[in-house]
């Protein structure tokens, strides 16, 4: 099973939607444009068969790949295929809001603990082409508990705040609500 800490009837709903992902990728026998990362067990599994295709097509060890993030700022219906990388949708931010006109970090809106974060743009990247400069990196949880390892630190512009505003927050990327 995976980690929840939903009640029992929202686990129900939350488990037919991912059986329902991954139904539809079978039916469509064809990999989806845009991946919900919550409906994967495994997150982490996944995100490395992504390197180690990256990394075979380049000719290059696993252990020289980082990720670059790019959040997107247009509608998921607008994306195509991609050959670097892939589109992971699903994530949700704690701590802050989003600015999606600038693409940046913000405050979260009054009453909003969470906030839903565009599809993101996980792009394999070799660590010398990497610039982190005006970027939190923000760890990315199962759930709002934060308990056990983080799936992975992506990397979201800071806007006008200073990075240290965001680790104040304890702002995070959950793959799942508690509710």
């Amino acid at each position: 099973t995976y980690r929840s800490l939903k009640p029992l009837p929202a686990w129900f709903q939350d488990l037919r939607q991912r059986i329902n992902f991954f139904k539809s990728w079978i039916e469509n026998q064809r990999q989806p444009i845009v991946y919900w990362i919550s409906a994967f067990s495994y997150p982490t599994a996944f995100l490395t068969a992504i390197l180690q295709r990256t990394a075979r097509k380049d000719q290059i060890g696993i252990d020289q790949l980082s990720w670059e993030f790019e959040v997107n700022q247009t509608e998921d219906k607008y994306l195509s295929n991609i050959d670097d990388g892939v589109y992971v949708t699903g994530l949700y931010l704690e701590g802050a809001g989003w600015d999606r006109k600038q693409g940046t970090l913000c405050e979260a809106k009054s009453m909003e603990l969470v906030t839903i974060i565009p599809t993101i743009h996980f792009k394999p990247v070799e660590h010398k082409k990497k610039s982190a400069k005006g970027f939190y990196i923000a760890p990315c949880y199962y759930s709002s508990s934060r308990v056990g390892p983080f799936i992975v630190a992506v990397e979201l512009k800071t806007g006008s705040m200073p990075v240290e505003h965001w680790i104040k927050r304890a702002t995070a990327l959950l793959m799942n609500l508690d509710h």
